[in-house]
């Protein structure tokens, strides 16, 4: 099972099955609790049948919708191997299963498609960061965000070490390589040695950072999230060199951080992303500010989800504890409502829309408290044109 990244969002985006389901449930990561998650799941599945079977859908096909969903129940290491939190997708032909960094209400919503306010958090501009851990012995890359890490399997052919990135044949070679490497938190070894030596195996330092950016592509090629890195200090200025990545914190955590659990790496992370986040935000709400009267920045809902549908949205800027239900007709740019605010299955969560309409179109997404949104509004956007 994987954590969720921005492609995958993307492509989940695109389902318009109906019903689409979408299942949230906080997740124990060791002792009793991971025993008790796969009985509030079944609760959830439960309750998933009694509404699919309120609706159109009979026994037969809601039973064959919620199978793969069902075949969890009985994977013991499923369950034995979460993070915090869990996010599940399930629509006609369609499967899918995510870790997430952090605790989530549990929920069920059963729409027109998927439901991602939850996960909003993983993808938006003013909370969600790497972090990027970097030794001779191993790289760890780790999504993360105010309240927790994950950590992100690295791409197929990413190295995961020094060695296997070189694949060093030479035995002393190997053996300079990891000679002074345990003699403390400031140094791994990786430059042990002095002169000429120091300089080759910089240079073999340099490659394999160099490769190990190349393997990252896969996940940072359209990111915005600032990168923060942990190593010793004379090994980050080399991956800042290599880089191509193009949001990589000045400040990093120094230190071997191959002794550093996640969860204290996310306690040095957060400092440093935090003020870089707060920047941001306050300069897309002064932009909202000064353009809200040109005609060039709304808070009018309608009007930024037809423009989110035609990629017009630069900005977007979201109340995360509001969401509103509806239809938008793709033809007409037109948005109908529901004034009750509540949902039937083959509705959009409209708020969702505009957020993964203005994250596909590249645009960026934050999301604040309604107390903290410039206007009343549950959103404001700034266009492209």
């Amino acid at each position: 099972m994987k954590s969720l990244t921005l492609d995958q969002v993307k492509g989940l985006a695109q389902q318009t099955a109906s019903p689409s389901i979408s299942l949230f449930l906080p997740t124990h990561q060791a002792g009793r609790g991971t025993q008790q998650d796969p009985i509030r799941f079944k609760n959830l599945l439960s309750e998933a049948e009694k509404q699919l079977l309120a609706g159109e859908m009979g026994p037969r096909e809601v039973n064959a919708l919620l199978q793969p969903a069902h075949a969890l129940l009985e994977d013991h290491y499923f369950w034995e191997h979460q993070s915090k939190g869990l996010a599940v997708f399930v629509a006609e032909d369609d499967f899918h299963t995510y870790r997430l960094p952090f605790d989530v209400e549990e929920l069920l919503i059963i729409a027109g498609s998927y439901y991602f306010k939850p996960v909003l958090p993983l993808f938006t501009n003013n909370g969600h960061y790497y972090i990027l851990a970097i030794s001779q012995n191993a790289i760890r890359l780790f999504d993360g965000t105010r309240r927790g890490v994950s950590q992100i399997d690295l791409p197929e052919g990413t190295p995961e070490n020094l060695e296997e990135a070189l694949r060093l044949d030479d035995p002393q070679k190997s053996l300079q390589m990891h000679a002074g490497s345990g003699q403390g938190a400031g140094r791994d070894g990786m430059f042990h040695g002095q002169g000429p030596g120091g300089e080759e195996q910089k240079d073999l330092i340099e490659r394999y950072l160099n490769l190990v950016d190349s393997g990252l592509k896969e996940i940072f090629h359209d990111q915005q999230a600032p990168l923060v890195l942990a190593g010793v200090d004379y090994l980050l200025p080399i991956y800042h060199k290599v880089s191509e990545y193009a949001h990589i914190m000045p400040e990093g955590i120094p230190g071997n951080p191959e002794h550093l659990r996640p969860e204290e790496l996310q306690e040095q992370a957060w400092p440093i992303v935090e003020a870089y986040f707060r920047q941001e935000m306050e300069k897309t709400v002064a932009q909202y500010q000064q353009l809200s009267t040109t005609g060039q920045a709304t808070d009018h809902v309608d009007e930024i989800i037809a423009a989110a549908f035609s990629g017009r949205v630069d900005s977007l800027v979201l109340a995360v504890e509001t969401q509103m239900w509806g239809r938008f007709n793709r033809e007409t740019g037109k948005v109908i409502r529901n004034e009750d605010g509540q949902h039937k299955q083959a509705d959009l969560a409209l708020l969702d829309f505009a957020a993964m309409k203005t994250l596909q179109n590249g645009g960026t997404v934050y999301a604040l408290s309604q107390n903290e949104m410039p206007t009343d509004s549950p959103a404001v956007a700034v266009f492209r044109y």
